[in-house]
């Protein structure tokens, strides 16, 4: 008995030192799993793209903006062909930059809006590291220059959020709300620590992630910040068939919203309603600021 207990013991010890060395090699491997570990941010949510792509078929302008010593973001600001029928900021996703979005903006430009758009420090032509704190302030910086470049018109003013553009869209409209029309939301984030739990790639990391809210940074969450939205008609869209954001996020987003509110669910996959459903799109875009 005592050599079987003792076969047994060598045994689990085995596995325990065979399972610490791989926790260790993928830790040191996986740069998501240490990312995750370190709650690194820059790696965590933000995933930007230098080259920026032919944006030719659109007419637009470009413009650099400083947001402190070290830092200029460039924004875009794109034109329809014939007088706007309103003015839309747009705050873009984890991915890629303004051109990537391209397919996105397209449709609404060539249904009479005009849209401006910023890539975050990082991002595109943009200069330094994204960051959480770093890349609202970007968005702040912009629409404030928004702001003044539509100063003169009397267009209805639309912030539409994409995926982790989400939030900041809704602490925009939030802080603004004397200068926002209209908030329209595509698959978005509910929160920098929701991001973090639906893509945790083990349990263990994920119950750490819920149960250590105090690691993330709490400036703006979507799903807090939208119940303070009053009196702003909102449309919130998300697919079920989104794998990036699970649907329940928007759902739960919808939910906090106050009236007026409508959710729409599509079948499309993550983001892609502007490109895949454009025309029932512009429709509710229009309706939400007629």
């Amino acid at each position: 008995m005592r050599k079987f207990l003792k076969i047994i013991g060598w045994t689990l010890l085995t596995f325990l030192i065979l399972g610490f060395g791989i926790g260790i090699y993928f830790y040191q491997t996986d740069p998501m799993i240490k990312a995750m570990v370190k709650n690194d941010e820059s790696k965590l949510y933000y995933f930007p793209l230098k080259e920026m792509g032919d944006m030719d078929e659109l007419v637009y302008s470009e413009n650099i903006l400083p947001v402190d010593d070290s830092i200029k973001i460039h924004t875009y600001q794109f034109k329809p062909a014939t007088g706007p029928k309103g003015n839309i900021f747009l705050i873009h996703g984890a991915g890629g930059n303004v051109s990537t979005y391209k397919s996105l903006i397209k449709p609404l430009v060539d249904n009479g809006f005009e849209v401006y758009a910023l890539d975050w420090r990082g991002y595109g032509k943009s200069t330094g590291v994204p960051n959480y704190k770093g890349v609202m302030k970007d968005t702040e910086v912009a629409f404030k220059d928004f702001l003044k470049r539509n100063a003169a018109d009397s267009l209805k003013t639309i912030v539409y959020g994409m995926s982790l553009g989400g939030p900041m869209a809704i602490k925009i409209t939030k802080d603004n709300q004397t200068k926002v029309n209209a908030l329209v939301l595509d698959g978005t984030v509910e929160s920098a620590q929701s991001l973090a739990m639906d893509y945790a790639p083990a349990d263990f990391l994920r119950n750490k992630i819920k149960q250590t809210p105090e690691r993330f940074n709490q400036d703006y969450v979507g799903v807090r910040d939208i119940a303070e939205i009053k009196n702003i008609p909102k449309l919130i869209i998300h697919s079920r068939k989104d794998r990036d954001v699970p649907f329940k996020r928007g759902k739960n987003v919808f939910e906090a919203a106050k009236e007026p509110k409508e959710f729409w669910e599509t079948e499309t996959e993550h983001i892609m309603t502007l490109k895949e459903l454009s025309d029932d799109a512009i429709k509710k875009i229009n309706t939400l600021i007629q």
